[in-house]
């Protein structure tokens, strides 16, 4: 499924098992606790019947990509994964009692997944049609990507400081949590007490063990986000750089140019000058959406 637009909300209680992506702009996912925004650089995997919302509010056309897996086919795909072929062949295909669960949060594009989801988008954005059985094949191919990728991350959640394995995993989704709440949130002022409360951590214990996690200290996570947000606005608009500044979240223009040059090594409006590809849809913006969800 794919459609563009500018501005868009809907909510669901919730469908199967799918993968979102988003080109030329992002999208805010909100669902339980969590609050995700989808942009060019990664995608987000909801699992089946998750109740969520999405919201687009845009200064650029933005285009949705999902795709949708029936019922039932990623237990079959991990089944093949974890069983033995004894087992495989002494079972019926359709026996339940695995269940296939993903880490709901948002993932940067990577070498596994993303290709495959690119050389979907690729066929459905073709001029011939898509045959039945290629699509299948190359849905199934992917759910083994992605399970493939869901196994990689246990092996990162194995490190996090804790006895019980349970303990870890939940760890792991409220570290996601509070990242994921950086990268939507990025426009505001966000205090690590705001960060601490949206994964129900306290603030030193986030702190330490965001840092473990993923590298990084969240304010540094954060700036990151800013300066990606800021380069995407810079190269795909022609908002002025001082509202792009504001719009990502940095309190100074002087303080956004600095950093803006140590981090790429040119001002922001040399970056511009020789990045910036600006599509006609992009030209005309209405600032309602400059200030608008994101």
């Amino acid at each position: 499924m794919s459609g563009r637009g500018f501005s868009y909300f809907a909510e669901t209680p919730g469908l199967p098992l799918s993968l979102k992506c988003m080109f030329n702009g992002r999208a805010l996912y909100r669902f339980g606790r969590n609050e995700v925004a989808v942009d060019d650089g990664g995608y987000l995997i909801l699992n089946n019947r998750q109740p969520y919302s999405i919201e687009i509010a845009s200064p650029t056309r933005v285009e949705t990509f999902v795709l949708w897996f029936p019922d039932g086919w990623a237990e079959e795909v991990l089944r093949s994964f974890s069983q033995t072929p004894e087992i495989l062949l002494a079972n019926s295909p359709d026996e339940s009692g695995t269940s296939a669960l993903f880490f709901e949060r948002y993932t940067t594009h990577d070498r596994n997944v993303s290709p495959k989801v690119h050389a979907l988008r690729a066929a459905f954005k073709g001029q011939g049609p898509i045959q039945d059985g290629w699509l299948e094949e190359k849905l199934r191919s992917l759910l083994a990507s992605m399970l493939s990728s869901q196994r990689s991350l246990k092996h990162r959640v194995a490190d996090l400081p804790a006895v019980r394995a349970s303990t870890r995993e939940e760890l792991w989704r409220r570290l996601n949590r509070a990242r994921d709440y950086l990268h939507a949130h990025l426009s505001a002022p966000i205090a690590l007490s705001d960060v601490a409360a949206a994964a129900c951590l306290s603030p030193f214990h986030l702190l330490r063990l965001f840092q473990a996690a993923f590298g990084q200290t969240p304010h540094q996570y954060l700036n990151d986000c800013r300066l990606e947000r800021a380069k995407f606005l810079l190269g795909k608009t022609r908002i002025p750089v001082t509202a792009i500044c504001l719009e990502c979240g940095f309190s100074s223009l002087g303080s956004f140019s600095a950093l803006f040059h140590k981090r790429c090594g040119m001002s922001p409006r040399a970056w511009r000058n020789s990045h910036g590809v600006v599509a006609e849809e992009n030209s005309n913006i209405r600032e309602v959406y400059l200030m608008g969800a994101t």
